[in-house]
């Protein structure tokens, strides 16, 4: 049976797979499980307005992006499922938390209770701090972690704030203007205004609930993958991942629920086949009112993973009106003012494109010599951030000197075709340097010997203290 896709390839067909044995009897299983009328009806419900969907076989982080009118058949190859966060109805928003470890990347799958139960702050915080303003999200668990879904009309007066406040480069206007999607659509200039303006509300959350979270939570809570030193479980983390709105609209999207949950096959060296076949399967299913414990024994059950759908909705709830009150405490708060005055500042301030920073230590320099793929990685970022900060570089100069590394020639393949290389310094700049403008970045591993920890210190036994570059940091942010 040949698959749709957008991209020409042809997904391998049930029994097919590249571990038969383990691969065989799950597509089979899940062929069955897809079949279920009620299950297929609560998968086309949260499609609603979506402009295309994404399947993947778990074993690559990159699916294959179709039509909707590819679903059937993705459904019938026993594929987890995305749905596109670019909508023809609505804005959606998408808070994806989770449990990394990046020394035992299996490890949420292995013990699931520990590690959602590290989440759990993180979790309560986030829910809190939107429902102060009435925001009620759809709650998701999926395989190591939570996702936050909700809808902001097109037709709304948040939707027409956020655009206002959303700044999208002149690179990415011009992709967002190209065909982006399987069906050959094109992005419409408000609402790639609108998503970037939601990742400026969203970060202010994400400031709001780190504060909140980190004295409670027995991990660090980092705003995206950032690697930290190791502890008695290795170094991990707590993500409240603000990632996505650092990429194109048209490049992201969110699991489907009652969608399978394929991803520890990537895994399959480490696991083997008799650990794969413990594992799976594993379905995306609403909190709806459960425990977190409850959650995940019954996600790892078709048979109640079918009941719960007969009892749940899955359309993303609309939360326009709500919107309203969190915009405002945003538009108040000292982010906005940190906010206004970058992008004041990344129109005045020339760019620059030496990578030579006099008074930086060269591991610096070396991230920025070295841009693929030390540069694409958030750590590296925040590094690169910190310590130019530390040297009076203001924050519109880092994004340039970011872009323009970015923009050297480092054979980086098709990525700057998907991705937008402005975009990216823009956000991650903006990120972290708002971090340490809010006090939100304690700067606690900002010295050499957790740099050697966290994997970053390319260039040993140099003459440089980092130690020195957060005192300098935290003597300007008390003064």
């Amino acid at each position: 049976m040949t698959e749709c896709t957008s991209s020409g390839k042809v997904i391998d067909p049930p029994g097919e797979a590249r571990h038969p044995s383990e691969a065989g009897d799950l597509s089979d299983l899940l062929r069955r499980y897809y079949r279920n009328q009620t299950i297929h009806q609560r998968i086309l419900d949260f499609l609603q307005g979506a402009e295309y969907i994404v399947g993947n076989d778990g074993f690559s982080d990159l699916g294959e992006s179709s039509t909707i009118s590819c679903l059937p058949q993705f459904l019938e190859s026993g594929l987890e499922l995305d749905r596109s966060l670019w909508d023809h109805q609505a804005l959606i928003a998408d808070i994806d938390l989770e449990y990394h470890n990046f020394d035992y990347p299996a490890a949420a799958w292995l013990d699931p209770d520990k590690a959602f139960k590290l989440q759990q702050p993180v979790l309560d915080a986030a829910l809190h701090i939107l429902g102060e303003s009435g925001v009620a999200p759809m709650t998701l668990v999926s395989g190591r972690g939570f996702h936050l879904v909700w809808a902001v009309s097109r037709k709304s007066r948040a939707f027409r704030r956020l655009a206002g406040l959303g700044r999208v480069p002149s690179s990415l206007e011009a992709r967002y203007a190209q065909p982006c999607s399987p069906g050959g659509s094109n992005v419409e200039p408000d609402l790639g205004r609108a998503f970037a303006g939601l990742g400026l509300l969203l970060e202010f959350v994400g400031h709001r609930v780190l504060r909140a979270s980190e004295h409670r939570c027995l991990l660090p809570v980092q705003p995206t993958a950032i690697e930290v030193g190791p502890g008695i479980g290795g170094r991990e983390i707590v993500s409240f991942d603000l990632s996505e709105y650092g990429d194109p609209l048209h490049t992201r999207h969110v699991r489907l629920p009652f969608s399978a949950y394929l991803k520890p096959r990537q895994f399959h060296w480490t696991l083997g086949e008799a650990g794969m076949r413990a594992l799976l399967p594993i379905f995306t299913i609403p909190l709806s009112g459960m425990t977190t414990a409850q959650a995940i024994y019954a996600a790892r059950d078709p048979d109640k993973v079918i009941e719960l759908a007969g009892q749940v909705s899955t359309i993303i709830p609309d939360r326009s009106e709500e919107m309203n009150e969190l915009l405002d405490k945003y538009e108040h708060s000292e982010l906005f003012a940190f906010h206004k005055q970058f992008y004041s500042q990344l129109r005045e301030t020339p760019a620059s494109l030496s990578a030579r920073i006099p008074g930086a230590p060269p591991c610096v320099e070396w991230l920025l010599e070295h841009p693929n793929d030390w540069l694409l990685k958030p750590a590296a970022l925040q590094h690169v951030v910190r310590v130019l900060t530390a040297l009076d570089y203001n924050p519109a100069s880092i994004a340039h000197l970011t872009s323009a590394s970015y923009r050297a020639d480092a054979s980086w393949g098709d990525l700057w075709t998907r991705l937008d290389p402005c975009n990216r310094a823009i956000f991650y700049t903006r990120l972290f340097a708002g971090m340490i403008a809010m006090g939100t970045d304690r700067l606690i591993d900002m010295n050499c010997v957790s740099q050697r920890e966290k994997g970053y210190c390319m260039i040993p036994d140099c003459s440089f203290n980092l130690a020195l570059y957060r005192d300098m940091l935290l003597q300007r942010r008390t003064h």
